[in-house]
Protein backbone atom coordinates (compact mmCIF):
# COMPACT_ATOMS: atom_id res chain seq x y z
CA UNK A 1 0.00 0.00 0.00
CA UNK A 2 2.95 2.35 -0.59
CA UNK A 3 4.16 2.53 3.02
CA UNK A 4 7.75 1.84 3.97
CA UNK A 5 7.89 -0.79 6.69
CA UNK A 6 9.73 0.15 9.85
CA UNK A 7 10.29 -1.13 13.32
CA UNK A 8 10.44 0.93 16.49
CA UNK A 9 12.45 -0.12 19.51
CA UNK A 10 11.94 1.52 22.87
CA UNK A 11 15.06 1.28 25.02
CA UNK A 12 15.42 1.50 28.78
CA UNK A 13 17.92 3.94 30.28
CA UNK A 14 20.38 1.10 30.88
CA UNK A 15 20.06 -0.05 27.27
CA UNK A 16 20.64 3.52 26.05
CA UNK A 17 23.75 3.80 28.22
CA UNK A 18 25.13 0.47 27.04
CA UNK A 19 24.46 1.31 23.38
CA UNK A 20 26.26 4.62 23.89
CA UNK A 21 29.24 2.87 25.48
CA UNK A 22 29.47 0.28 22.68
CA UNK A 23 29.15 2.74 19.81
CA UNK A 24 31.15 5.65 21.21
CA UNK A 25 34.20 3.54 22.04
CA UNK A 26 34.39 2.62 18.36
CA UNK A 27 34.86 6.26 17.36
CA UNK A 28 37.97 8.45 17.38
CA UNK A 29 36.20 10.85 19.77
CA UNK A 30 35.60 8.09 22.32
CA UNK A 31 33.18 8.06 25.22
CA UNK A 32 32.20 11.26 27.01
CA UNK A 33 31.91 10.95 30.78
CA UNK A 34 29.91 14.19 30.73
CA UNK A 35 27.38 12.49 28.45
CA UNK A 36 27.16 9.52 30.84
CA UNK A 37 26.63 12.01 33.66
CA UNK A 38 23.81 13.68 31.72
CA UNK A 39 22.13 10.35 30.95
CA UNK A 40 22.57 8.60 34.30
CA UNK A 41 24.11 10.91 36.87
CA UNK A 42 27.52 11.85 38.24
CA UNK A 43 27.82 8.80 40.48
CA UNK A 44 27.34 6.45 37.52
CA UNK A 45 29.88 8.39 35.45
CA UNK A 46 32.37 8.11 38.32
CA UNK A 47 31.66 4.38 38.59
CA UNK A 48 32.26 3.96 34.85
CA UNK A 49 35.55 5.88 35.13
CA UNK A 50 36.59 3.61 37.99
CA UNK A 51 35.81 0.51 35.89
CA UNK A 52 37.90 1.97 33.04
CA UNK A 53 40.95 2.40 35.28
CA UNK A 54 42.22 -1.12 34.58
CA UNK A 55 42.14 -0.46 30.84
CA UNK A 56 43.94 2.86 31.25
CA UNK A 57 46.63 1.22 33.38
CA UNK A 58 46.99 -1.58 30.81
CA UNK A 59 47.51 0.97 28.01
CA UNK A 60 44.35 -0.01 26.17
CA UNK A 61 42.51 3.22 26.92
CA UNK A 62 43.43 6.80 27.68
CA UNK A 63 41.57 9.71 29.17
CA UNK A 64 41.66 13.20 27.71
CA UNK A 65 39.48 15.77 29.45
CA UNK A 66 36.14 14.03 29.98
CA UNK A 67 36.70 11.42 27.26
CA UNK A 68 37.76 7.80 27.40
CA UNK A 69 39.43 6.84 24.13
CA UNK A 70 40.74 3.46 23.05
CA UNK A 71 44.39 3.20 22.16
CA UNK A 72 45.53 1.34 19.05
CA UNK A 73 45.93 -1.82 21.13
CA UNK A 74 42.62 -1.22 22.88
CA UNK A 75 40.77 -1.22 19.57
CA UNK A 76 41.60 -4.91 19.25
CA UNK A 77 39.63 -5.56 22.44
CA UNK A 78 36.87 -2.97 21.99
CA UNK A 79 33.85 -5.24 22.32
CA UNK A 80 35.10 -7.01 25.44
CA UNK A 81 36.13 -3.74 27.04
CA UNK A 82 32.74 -2.20 26.28
CA UNK A 83 31.01 -5.22 27.82
CA UNK A 84 33.10 -4.79 30.98
CA UNK A 85 31.95 -1.16 31.17
CA UNK A 86 28.26 -1.91 30.70
CA UNK A 87 25.77 -0.97 33.39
Amino acid sequence: NGLIPFEEEILTTVQILNEYIMTSLRTAAGLSLNRISQLAGREEAAMLRKKAEKFIEAGRMMQTDDRLILTKEGKLFADGMAADLFF
